[in-house]
């Protein structure tokens, strides 16, 4: 076992900040690493080890955008618009029926035969990198047939959710109208448009009205702030250290002699402070 690829810190860190030396509970310790990098990230509401990101999110020409998983280390296109790449429709006239979702990194294909069992099916971005791809898996998957007509990227597609397919055909569409002038705050991971790109009111260029937009970028950093990362130690090792203890109990006396264990909570609090600098707040 190994801690997961965005855990934020190392187990040899970790060992390191708790003072163990042997590797008897390395797995516990894995374990407990990414428990508390999930924690982290879940209170923070972004995710912090660089990676690429494929957001949706709602902008308008006059006003730009704040991505979820600052800082921003490379923006690789920002776009909008529903041109349609493909039609998708059920094949099965008996079926109860049919339905397809885009979600983030996948289309879902949902049919209810005639005699009501439900199959499922996930067709991954990661394996089907275009829309001609995905037509082509869709085509292949009993009760459902596609038709593509432009290519490109899966992960440019426009999101659906529960589109009926068995009284309609469904047209999937994708942002294909590409923002060109952006500047931005890209530590902060904030992005502006420029003048260029806005709606001159013959129907060019970016909209003045609010809009569905994607923004596909990588963010986050290349190395983990050390508060972030004294944070996860500190979850970590309450995770590991609590197996064995009631985590309830506050302090115990023997005879003359008695403890205080601190609590639960004044460690949580002393890790969110930490992280709290860093969270992600809506207006």
């Amino acid at each position: 076992m190994a801690v997961d690829q965005y855990a934020l810190t190392t187990l040899a860190a970790l060992k390191a900040y708790m003072g163990i030396s042997t590797s008897t509970d390395d797995a516990v310790l894995e374990s407990a690493i990414d428990r508390a990098s999930y924690a982290i990230e879940a209170y923070a509401d972004r995710r912090f080890v660089q990676r690429r990101f494929y957001e949706w999110t709602t902008a308008r020409g006059d006003s730009g955008l704040v991505v979820h998983n600052p800082p921003v280390a490379h923006v690789h296109y920002v776009g909008f618009g529903s041109l349609a790449c493909m039609t998708v429709r059920s094949t099965v006239a008996t079926d109860i029926s049919a339905t397809i979702t885009v979600r983030e990194s996948k289309m879902t294909l949902t049919r209810t035969d005639s005699t009501g069992n439900e199959t499922q099916t996930d067709i991954n971005f990661a394996n089907h990198k275009s829309s001609n791809a995905l037509a082509a898996q869709i085509s292949a998957t009993t009760g459902f047939a596609a038709s593509a007509s432009v290519n490109c990227s899966a992960y440019r597609i426009n999101r659906l959710v529960g589109r009926d397919l068995k009284d309609s055909v469904a047209t999937v569409t994708f942002a294909d109208q590409a923002q060109m002038d952006i500047t931005g705050d890209l530590p902060r991971g904030i992005l502006y448009f420029g003048r260029s790109g806005y709606d001159d009111d013959n129907g060019d260029g970016w909209p003045t009205a609010p809009v569905s937009v994607l923004v596909d970028y990588d963010g986050g950093y290349e190395t983990i702030p050390p508060d972030i990362v004294h944070a996860c130690h500190l979850i970590a090792s309450r995770i590991y250290n609590g197996r064995k203890r009631d985590t309830a109990l506050a302090s115990e006396s023997f005879g003359d002699y008695s403890y205080s264990l601190g609590g639960v909570d004044s460690m949580d609090a002393e890790a969110r402070a930490l992280i709290a600098p860093y969270r992600r707040y809506y207006k």
